[in-house]
């Protein structure tokens, strides 16, 4: 089973070094101009994985000879891809699996953000769609961060991620082959499960936003938990019930932020902030340098933006996420509703959701 993991920044090296030292034929590629870092480290020759978990707590180090900066050959010898990167650098990769990939490749996007759906899409107009497998999570299976020009720090590993592919049928067959790889991966029932249950566009961008006074004037700082606050907490709660209602139209069983998080964790708490307060992993951070991270950047047009309008073409109130996401425009004088995805770039049609919400009371 070859793997070609696409992306190097901290999610690729994370997983391609992980995979590496676990024995897998794995390769990690990415395009100029954002392969610098796997110039540096391929030329370095080895990198260091240091963990806060019992699997790296003594740290490894790991040669790089994984590194194949032809990212064409990357594609072509493997059986599965991930697709690492933001959903704003994800069209270049699509283009050359569209060009240059083979009949029955599994195209694994890890973190949602309607990517399935956007790449399937894609792969409609070239008439590839039956060629691939696309499939996406709810999350990325890795807390990690680059540290330097010689380590990468996996903080955790997620203990339960869900797993979709747009075809619904092949799910389970996929899965069987996954899980091999990683046993963390579930069933969800479709990839608008996996989309809709990231947690980042509620995390990420309401955290963001609302400390946008001290990023802006210490830049990257370390901070404590997304310096989570019981009011940051009662704002994040009423935008998630917003997405909860939405979600119940294409999926039976929706839980809240709250709830994912303790499952990605393997915790048991009943609000936002006890939770986040109590993963480890977040008790060590630094935030973003500034308003254009891809905190803003991505988890508002490419999660947020996807989830409001498709709210809004089923005729369910989004007034709590459309302000969030009107502040981020205003911060960044940027008009996310138009940039990045948006219910109409993904195709939706309102008969997706009701047939969904009738499968499953089925």
């Amino acid at each position: 089973m070859k793997i070609t993991v696409l992306g190097s920044g901290h999610g690729g090296f994370a997983m391609a070094s992980d995979l590496k030292n676990d024995g897998y034929d794995v390769l990690l590629s990415s395009v100029y101009p954002h392969n610098s870092k796997l110039k540096m480290f391929k030329i370095a020759g080895q990198i260091k994985i240091e963990g806060m978990f019992e699997k790296y707590k003594k740290p490894i180090i790991v040669k790089t000879n994984y590194i194949e900066e032809d990212t064409v050959n990357a594609i072509q010898r493997a059986d599965i891809i991930f697709i690492n990167t933001p959903a704003f650098a994800q069209d270049v990769y699509e283009e050359l699996i569209g060009k240059y990939g083979h009949k029955g490749q599994i195209i694994i996007f890890p973190c949602g953000g309607f990517s399935a759906v956007n790449c399937n899409n894609y792969f409609k107009t070239i008439n590839r769609e039956k060629d691939f497998i696309v499939c996406e999570t709810g999350s990325f299976i890795y807390t990690t961060k680059l540290k330097g020009n010689d380590t990468i720090l996996i903080k955790s590993m997620k203990s339960a991620v869900m797993f979709a592919c747009v075809d619904d049928e092949k799910t389970d067959d996929v899965l069987k082959i996954v899980n091999k790889i990683y046993p963390q991966f579930y069933r969800a029932e479709n990839v608008w499960q996996t989309s809709f249950s990231n947690p980042s566009s509620v995390l990420h961008t309401i955290t963001t936003l609302l400390n946008m006074s001290r990023i802006e004037q210490m830049g990257s700082y370390q901070n404590s938990f997304y310096d989570i606050t019981p009011s940051i907490a009662r704002i994040m709660e009423k935008v998630d019930e917003e997405r909860c209602k939405i979600a119940r139209m294409f999926f039976k069983n929706v839980m809240n932020v709250s709830e994912i998080m303790c499952s990605l964790y393997n915790l048991h708490y009943d609000n936002i902030y006890d939770t986040i307060k109590n993963i480890s992993a977040f008790k060590i951070q630094y935030a973003p340098g500034s308003m254009h991270h891809r905190y803003v950047s991505e988890d508002v047009p490419y999660s947020m933006v996807p989830i409001a309008t498709i709210g809004k073409k089923l005729g369910i109130n989004t007034t709590n996420m459309d302000s969030i996401i009107n502040i981020a425009c205003m911060a960044n004088d940027t008009d996310y509703w138009t940039e990045g995805r948006n219910a109409d770039k993904i195709g939706f049609l309102k008969e997706q959701a009701l047939y969904k919400k009738e499968k499953a009371a089925v």
